[in-house]
């Protein structure tokens, strides 16, 4: 095994530990490089059903009829910090970030993202808060998983819909 396969499969945060949760970011832009974010962020992933409930009118029974319509969009939450290196504030660190954070969209690779099917994410918003010490930032990032749908078909994909 050389050494690019062993840093596939073994990925390092900034002070050389092993990570068991990393998280890679990449614009969805031509020539865009793939972050790996330097230290390992705690992911929280919420995910719900939409379900339409009705109610019976002059029913026997307490309660409702619940109708599952969809699965909705999974709501992730990324908190972790960006600490300098050389002692300093971890300037380049945060702007590399907030380009993620105002991107319309964000490819995100992650071994727990990767069990529920996500690999895109659209971010809602952001959080830099005040951090004690002068060479760390905490942030927090609020997002939803995204995929891509087709909505407008051209007539050549219209015609094939129509006679499989």
């Amino acid at each position: 095994m050389d050494d690019t396969e062993l840093e596939d499969l073994v990925r390092t945060n900034a002070l050389g530990i092993p990570m068991t949760m990393p998280l890679s970011l990449k614009l969805e832009e031509p020539g865009a490089r793939e972050w790996l974010l330097p230290l390992e962020p705690m992911i929280s992933l919420t995910g719900k059903h939409i379900i339409k409930r009705r109610q019976v009118n002059k029913g026997q029974i307490r309660g409702s009829i619940k109708e599952r319509w969809a699965q909705d969009d999974y709501e992730i939450t990324i908190e972790g910090v960006l600490i300098g290196t050389d002692g300093q504030y971890p300037e380049a660190d945060v702007a590399r970030l907030k380009n993620f954070c105002e991107a319309a969209a964000v490819n995100a690779l992650s071994p727990l993202l990767e069990i529920f099917g996500i690999s895109r994410l659209v971010i809602e918003s952001w959080e830099m808060p005040f951090t004690a010490g002068t060479a760390n930032q905490n942030y927090t990032i609020k997002a939803y998983s995204d995929d891509v749908y087709k909505l407008l078909l051209g007539s050549n994909e219209y015609k094939l819909l129509q006679n499989p």
